[in-house]
């Protein structure tokens, strides 16, 4: 338990980080760019640091086998985390009344939860 609590920080920190460089990426590429462009980028250079730094930081996976199914295995697993946070979002504000603000932490804490589960158990399972 105390393993899966470990892993669990370490892929929030991941996330965070991520985060943080999509944005940063996103401000740096805006101006000489166009917004839809800057976003596209700033969002893949996020799942590669998603991905690099789950696979080897927060589940020591180091494997090079089976990487091509590995990834798509991620792929499929944010998107479908992806589509949890607007679902979750949506039902929150709209059929329970939450704020918006409240209702985008609890469904970006719902999709983290499966994107963890996910990634533990699916992909980078050992």
């Amino acid at each position: 338990m105390k393993l899966i609590i470990f892993q669990a920080g370490k892929h929030l920190l991941v996330g965070i980080f991520a985060t943080i460089i999509d944005i940063y990426v996103f401000l740096i590429l805006t101006p000489p760019c166009f917004p839809l462009f800057s976003k596209t980028v700033s969002f893949i250079v996020s799942m590669a640091i998603k991905y690099i730094g789950n696979k080897y930081w927060v589940f020591k996976k180091t494997e090079k086998e089976g990487i091509k199914k590995e990834l798509v295995l991620f792929l499929l697993i944010m998107s479908v985390g992806t589509l949890i946070d607007v679902v979750s979002f949506h039902f929150f504000s709209s059929y329970y009344g939450i704020q918006v603000i409240i209702s985008v932490i609890l469904a970006t804490i719902v999709a983290a939860m499966w994107n963890f589960i996910g990634c533990k158990f699916i992909v980078f399972q050992k």
